[in-house]
C-alpha cells in the first residue's frame, strides 16, 4: 500500500514542479542594434465610393509649438487619474490597492498605478490606423495638438505657474464630465468626453467627429476600412515582489474577448510572434473562424491582479488588435527600454479599431473603461456602453480570471472563501476554514481509503507468505495474490481510488490560492500578505534556490508533514527498513523546497490540511481501530 502513497505524493510534486516551469513567462531579449519592423500585411485600402474630401496628411501637422503645457487630475474613491494636454492618461491609480510591500497607509505607500511611465499612448486617437503613411503623422499630430479643455473655469486651479486643474468626486453622488477638444482646421474637429463616476472602477469616454469643411463635402478620416484606433499600452505595471511565480501569457499581457466565444479570452502568444531577432509581423488581428476580423467585446492589458481594458459599443462592431512595439516603428532602444522593472507586456499594446464611416455631420462613438483588479463580483457587473435596463449589454470581463484547468471548481470555492470571509473578516481565517470544510466534504473519501487500507494490512502476512513461496513463479505469484484478494474481497485500488475524486479539488485550490486578488494584502498574525512568502526574518546569507529569508509557515508545514508520517493511517505495513519507505521520510524535505516562495495563503492551506489530516486519523484510527481483529479468509 506504501508504494501507492508514495506514487501520488510523487505524482503531485511532478505536476506542482512542472507548472512552475512551463507557466513560467520568458521576456524575449531584444537587441539594441535591431532596426524598426514595419507594418507587414497592410490591408488594401479602398477606392469604390471614396469621399470627395480627405483629410490631407499635411494638415494633420497642428500645434507643434506648445507654448505651455496643460493637465487635470480626477480623484474619485476608487482612483486617480492624470490627464495632460495630448488628452491621453498619464497615470491611473487605485486608491484602494498600495504597492505589494507596502503594508500601511504611510506617507512612504505607493498606491498602484497600472499606467507605466514609459507608456504615453493610453486612450490615445489614431487615424487611419492601417495606414502605413497616417499613422505615424496622425499619431504624432494629435499627440503634439494643444487640446483644449473645455469649460476649464469649472475647475480647480492648483497649481498658479502652469495650469493644473483638479476635479474631486470623493463627496459626490454624481458623475461628472471633463472634454477635450481639438480640429484639423477646415476639415474635422474631435471631441473627448470622459465621464468619471464617484464609485466606480470604470469610466465612459465619448469621441465626437464634426466635419467643419467649408465646402460641406463629406470628409474621410480613415484608411478604407477603420476610422480610428484606440489604444492602451504598451505595458501595464506588473505588481511584481521576488520569487514571484510568473502566469500564463493570457495572465499577463494583451488580451481580447469575442462575442462567439465568450469564455476563450484571445491572448498573444509568443510562438506566433517568431524570434525574437527576426519578427516581421507584431500584429494579432482578432479573427473568427473564416480567418475575417471578428468585433470584440472588449480588449485590453492585464496582470495576475488588475487589468486595463477598452469596451466599445456592442452595436459598433469594433475590432481588435494585439499589438508588437516593434509594429508601432518606435526606435530600437525604445523597445528595449523598461523604466520600471516591475513592468509587465512591456513589449505589447491592444487596440480597438472603429469600422469607417462617412462624415457629413457629426458622429460620436462611446466606450467604458474598465481599470481595476479582477474582482469577479465587479468583473461580471460591468457592462457595454450601450447597455440599457430594458436591453442590457453583458461583456463577459470576468473570462478573464485564469484559475486553471479546474476553473468551474476554484470558482466554487472562491465564493465559500468569500463567504467565510464576511463571516470572520480576515481572509487568513477564512482559509483555515476552507481546509476544515474541504476536509469534512472529503471525510467519507478519507474514510473509504482507510477502510481499504486496513483491509490490505490485515491480509498482509499472507502477501509476504505468497511472494516468500513464489518468489520464482512471478506468474503464479500474481494467481495466488489476485485469489487471495477475491477471496477477503480487497480492493487493491482501494486505497487510492476513493481519493481521485479529491484531486480536482486540490488543483482548484492550487490555482486559486495564488491567483485570488481577494488575497493579495490581506494580512494574518505575522503574515503581512496573503499572496506573498511569509519572511520572519532576513538572513545574513543566502541560500540557493530559496533565497535569504526565513520563512516559517513552509517549516511549521514540513514538521506537520513529518508528524503526519508517524501516525498516518495506512503506513504500518511498511517495514522500517523497506527503501520506500525511506524515500517517504525525504518528501516533507522536497515539498518544503517547493513551497518555500509559494504565497504564504497557499501554505497556509497546506499547513492546515495537514493538522486537520493527523487528527483525522487520530479519529479514524480510534473509531475503525477493533476492526483489525477481524479473520483473513486464507488463500
Amino acid at each position: 500500500m506504501e508504494k501507492r502513497y508514495i506514487f501520488a505524493f510523487v505524482l503531485i510534486a511532478l505536476v506542482i514542479v512542472a507548472q512552475m516551469v512551463f507557466l513560467r513567462q520568458i521576456e524575449p531579449e531584444r537587441s539594441p542594434e535591431t532596426p524598426p519592423t514595419e507594418i507587414t500585411g497592410q490591408r488594401k485600402t479602398s477606392t469604390d465610393n471614396q469621399p470627395t474630401g480627405q483629410v490631407n496628411s499635411n494638415d494633420l501637422e497642428v500645434a507643434r509649438d506648445i507654448q505651455r503645457q496643460w493637465e487635470i487630475t480626477v480623484r474619485t474613491n476608487k482612483y486617480e487619474i492624470t490627464l495632460d494636454q495630448s488628452a491621453v492618461a498619464l497615470e491611473w491609480k487605485l486608491v484602494e490597492y498600495l504597492e505589494r510591500g507596502q503594508a500601511d497607509e504611510s506617507t512612504d505607500s505607493v498606491l498602484v498605478n497600472l499606467i507605466p511611465e514609459g507608456a504615453k499612448n493610453c486612450l490615445q486617437i489614431v487615424l487611419a490606423p492601417n495606414t502605413t503613411d497616417a499613422i505615424l503623422r496622425a499619431s504624432k499630430a494629435l499627440d503634439l495638438a494643444h487640446w483644449q479643455l473645455t469649460d476649464s473655469s469649472k475647475f480647480n486651479r492648483t497649481e498658479e505657474d502652469k495650469e493644473s486643474y483638479s476635479l474631486d468626486l470623493r463627496e459626490k453622488t454624481s458623475p461628472r464630465q471633463v472634454v477635450f477638444s481639438t480640429e484639423i482646421p477646415q476639415q474635422v474637429k474631435i471631441w473627448k468626453k470622459f465621464t468619471f463616476y464617484p464609485d466606480t472602477y470604470y469610466a465612459d469616454l465619448e469621441i465626437a467627429f464634426q466635419n467643419i469643411s467649408p465646402t460641406g463635402q463629406a470628409v474621410r478620416i480613415g484608411d478604407g476600412q477603420y476610422d480610428y484606433s484606440l489604444r492602451w499600452g504598451p505595458g501595464i505595471f506588473g505588481d511584481r515582489i521576488p520569487h514571484d511565480q510568473a502566469p500564463s501569457e493570457k495572465n499577463e499581457g494583451a488580451i481580447a474577448l469575442k462575442p462567439s466565444e465568450p469564455s476563450k479570452v484571445e491572448f498573444m502568444k509568443r510562438k506566433e510572434l517568431g524570434k525574437p531577432d527576426n519578427r516581421t509581423d507584431g500584429v494579432k488581428v482578432i479573427t473568427g473562424k473564416n480567418e475575417k476580423p471578428e468585433p470584440v467585446l472588449w480588449t485590453g492589458l492585464n496582470n495576475r491582479y488588475f487589468a486595463a481594458v477598452l469596451i466599445p459599443e456592442t452595436s459598433r462592431g469594433a475590432h481588435a488588435k494585439l499589438i508588437e512595439l516593434g509594429e508601432l516603428n518606435l526606435p530600437a532602444t525604445e523597445k528595449k527600454s523598461q523604466t520600471r522593472p516591475e513592468v509587465v507586456a512591456s513589449t505589447q499594446a491592444a487596440s480597438l479599431l472603429i469600422p469607417e464611416s462617412d462624415l457629413t455631420g457629426e458622429n460620436f462613438d462611446r466606450f467604458r473603461i474598465f481599470v481595476g483588479p479582477k474582482i469577479t463580483s465587479l468583473l461580471s457587473k460591468v457592462q457595454a456602453p450601450d447597455s440599457t435596463e430594458e436591453k442590457p449589454e453583458k461583456v463577459y470581463l470576468d473570462a478573464m480570471l485564469s484559475f486553471g484547468w479546474m476553473a468551474p471548481v476554484a470558482r466554487f470555492l472562491l465564493g465559500i472563501l468569500n463567504l467565510c470571509h464576511k463571516i470572520v473578516n480576515n481572509y487568513g481565517v477564512a482559509i483555515i476554514l476552507l481546509t476544515l470544510i474541504v476536509k469534512l466534504a472529503t471525510a467519507p473519501l478519507t474514510l473509504k481509503a482507510y477502510r481499504a487500507s486496513l483491509d490490505m494490512k490485515k491480509i498482509q502476512p499472507q502477501l509476504t507468505s505468497l511472494k516468500e513461496k513464489y518468489r520464482d513463479n512471478p506468474q503464479r505469484f500474481n494467481q495466488e495474490q489476485m485469489a487471495l484478494f477475491k477471496k477477503n474481497k480487497v480492493n487493491p485500488f482501494g486505497g487510492c481510488l476513493p481519493m481521485l475524486p479529491s484531486m480536482p479539488i486540490f488543483f482548484a485550490l492550487f490555482d486559486l490560492l495564488r491567483n485570488a486578488i481577494e488575497l493579495r494584502g490581506a494580512s494574518f498574525w505575522w503574515i503581512s500578505d496573503l499572496t506573498a512568502p511569509d519572511a520572519i526574518y532576513v538572513l545574513p546569507f543566502t541560500i540557493p534556490f530559496l533565497g535569504e529569508n526565513l520563512n516559517l509557515l513552509p517549516l511549521l508545514y514540513a514538521g506537520t508533514t513529518l508528524l503526519q508520517q508517524k501516525i498516518g493511517v495506512g503506513m504500518e505495513t511498511a517495514n522500517a527498513d523497506n527503501p520506500n519507505m525511506k524515500m517517504m521520510q525525504y518528501m516533507p524535505l522536497i515539498f518544503t523546497f517547493i513551497f518555500y516562495n509559494f504565497a504564504s495563503g497557499l501554505v497556509l492551506y497546506f499547513l492546515c490540511s495537514n493538522i486537520f489530516t493527523i487528527f483525522q486519523n487520530l479519529i479514524t484510527k480510534r473509531i475503525l481501530g477493533g476492526e483489525e481483529s477481524v479473520d483473513v479468509i486464507q488463500g
